[in-house]
């Protein structure tokens, strides 16, 4: 690997260096049965999933796509019958006018919709009509957009003689509560296009990415927990770090967003390992290229909360961002 002087480099942030194992505890959850179906492109490609599950208090509709698919727009509507999805007079649904629906850039592989039970008009049977709907792509090694498909979470036809959209029920749970061991995952910012697995850089001897070269911008990146080997299918979708890089300062923020369906806790960070530098890798003590966290130089290793920024000054030219978490809410 190429070797760089690193600049002089200040930040307002916390350093320490400790790493301790993952803590486990035991937490009462809402135990219920998740409703998957999939998530159909093009009326017949296997383009990932829509799983639906609820707790006490909110309905979660998740649309997971599977490479080398991502989604680009969601949309989502929840009614207690199928005339409350809004449709044309001819029965096809209009997607511009359902309740929840978003852009994503970039593309992304999960996103979650989380809705309140208060929102929620539930029929005498606890059953509520569901359409989830997606825009996928396919990108290549640039980030250009080679493959687009418009989607739908696999159920009933809306009108037999019109569009193939779909809806599907989905039956609001009562919890059962059981205690369920709660541990921590380690987690690693993935940015798409912007990413290399450590596994193919020199001396790498575990999983995670860097993300580089970066020129002044503005980017955000998925945080992907338990991703071994680097593949996403294996991770979990915890959360996004946002990278804002301009007048030589990067201001970078870690954001948990979403609960784990087994333990019913929010995802939420417990210490973070931060590098941003003009190499692909931050150096150890001895002057090597290294990928172990707690030789970052940006440490915070006692955390308990769903949010954490460092302001990091001094930076030139293209940098790279490595940063890694501890994140809990995970079932032991």
């Amino acid at each position: 690997m190429k070797r760089f002087t690193l600049s002089i480099l200040t930040i307002m942030a916390l350093l320490t260096a400790v790493i301790p194992f993952g803590t486990t505890s035991a937490q009462a959850a809402c135990v219920v049965t998740p409703k998957v179906v999939t998530l159909y492109a093009g009326q017949s490609i296997d383009a990932g999933t829509v799983t639906v599950t609820n707790d006490a208090t909110n309905l979660y509709v998740t649309f997971t796509a599977t490479a080398p698919w991502l989604l680009s727009q969601t949309h989502v509507h929840v009614a207690d019958s199928l005339a409350g999805i809004p449709q044309t007079k001819t029965g096809n649904p209009k997607i511009g006018n359902f309740a929840y629906q978003t852009t994503h850039v970039p593309a992304t592989s999960t996103f979650t919709y989380s809705i309140s039970k208060s929102a929620l008009s539930l029929d005498v049977n606890q059953s509520v009509v569901i359409a989830a709907h997606a825009v996928v792509v396919q990108l290549d090694g640039s980030g250009n957009t080679i493959a687009n498909e418009t989607g739908w979470g696999d159920g009933f036809q809306f009108n037999p003689k019109g569009s193939w959209a779909m809806y599907f029920n989905y039956i609001w749970q009562d919890c059962v509560n059981e205690a369920v061991e709660s541990t921590t995952e380690t987690a690693f910012a993935y940015g798409q296009g912007n990413a290399t697995c450590f596994d193919q850089l020199d001396s790498a001897n575990r999983w995670g990415w860097t993300n580089g070269p970066l020129d002044e911008g503005f980017y955000t990146f998925d945080i992907y927990a338990a991703a071994g080997q680097c593949v996403l299918s294996k991770g979990t979708l915890v959360g996004t770090l946002d990278v804002n890089y301009s007048a030589g300062t990067a201001t970078v923020t870690y954001k948990m967003a979403g609960s784990n369906p087994v333990t019913g806790l929010k995802y939420t960070l417990t210490e973070t390992h931060l590098y941003v530098g003009s190499e692909p890798l931050a150096r150890n003590k001895q002057g090597e290229p290294t990928v172990a966290p707690g030789q970052f130089p940006y440490i915070n290793p006692e955390l308990n909360s769903t949010s954490r920024t460092y302001t990091i000054s001094g930076l030139s030219g293209e940098i790279y961002v490595v940063a890694h978490a501890t994140v809990a809410g995970f079932p032991k």
